[in-house]
């Protein structure tokens, strides 16, 4: 029986230690589903004569502005009240991003959605449904250069009960020069691992053409690497005599969660600690030996 307590001890100790090293996020569930390096045909050896070597190279890229949208909807007997109201909200709140430094051509202002609005006059048993106003929903987009301005700009949507920002889009301006860098640092290891394989004796080793076998450019943007987990311990409820039982609210934590760098032979710029555009070149050289 000791023996058990002490199993059981020590079974606890190590899942609290593996707890506190991963975090919270060991809640996720689809936590080994990251994204990873992207896979190409793995070969080395096409044939006797031919072979392939790959590279693959992640850099992290902080942004050069954002565009975010805010959604906002008004109600109204008519579609006049309904527009002057938000538009008043609208051009409220637009003076406010002004004074704080957006420039007015980087704001605009996009009508989404106009809606009617149903209710029902009950008399005894007979529901009558009849037309009681009208929505509208507009968004306001802006392009803004910190990411850092955000919570203030959220402080002010909410003078005008704005509350729902739909996204905030990353931008990254000059892809080609981050495809160029990428290019001569994978084309670099692909040489480099050349030489290892020829100084290991591998046959062939002296390749007199060359040419791009595979390439893949890829990028991952911050919308598309955020998870999310709900923290909780909870005893089990079993209901043998038909009660009902209410549960608390769990609210879920959103984590930014890069892609895993196993396998990528060189990563730049590997330490973010804000949201980053990852880009991605695999390339695979193919090499004809001397017969």
């Amino acid at each position: 029986m000791k023996e058990m307590i002490l199993v059981l001890i020590t079974l606890c100790v190590v899942m609290s230690a593996e707890a506190q090293q991963s975090g919270n996020s060991a809640y996720n569930n689809s936590r080994f589903e990251n994204i990873g390096k992207p896979s190409l045909n793995e070969r080395l050896y096409l044939n006797d004569s031919t072979f392939i070597i790959e590279g693959s190279v992640l850099k992290n890229v902080i942004a050069d502005g954002y565009v975010a949208t805010f959604g906002l909807a008004e109600e109204g007997l008519s579609l006049k009240d309904c527009n002057k109201r938000i538009t008043d909200r609208i051009n409220d709140f637009v003076a406010d991003l002004v004074k704080f430094g957006i420039q007015k051509n980087d704001i605009y202002v996009d009508m989404t959605t106009q809606n009617k609005i149903y209710d029902y006059n009950v008399t005894g048993s007979f529901a009558e449904q009849y037309l009681k106003g009208f929505e509208l929903k507009k968004n306001v987009v802006f392009r803004f250069n910190k990411i850092g301005d955000l919570d203030r700009i959220m402080l002010i949507a909410a003078e005008y009960k704005i509350y729902d920002i739909v996204k905030v889009d990353y931008i990254v301006n000059d892809i080609e020069s981050i495809y160029q860098e990428l290019f001569k640092s994978v084309t670099a290891i692909i040489e480099k691992k050349k030489a290892l394989y020829a100084s290991a004796g591998t046959s062939p080793i002296q390749p007199v053409g060359t040419q791009v076998y595979a390439e893949q450019f890829t990028s991952y943007y911050p919308e598309q690497l955020y998870k999310s987990y709900v923290v909780n311990e909870s005893s089990e409820y079993y209901n043998n005599y038909g009660n009902q039982k209410k549960d608390l609210r769990k609210s879920p934590t959103f984590y930014y969660s890069p892609i895993n760098i196993a396998g990528f032979d060189k990563v730049i710029n590997p330490y973010v600690i804000e949201p980053a555009v990852e880009f991605v070149l695999t390339l695979q050289m193919k090499y004809k030996s001397k017969k």
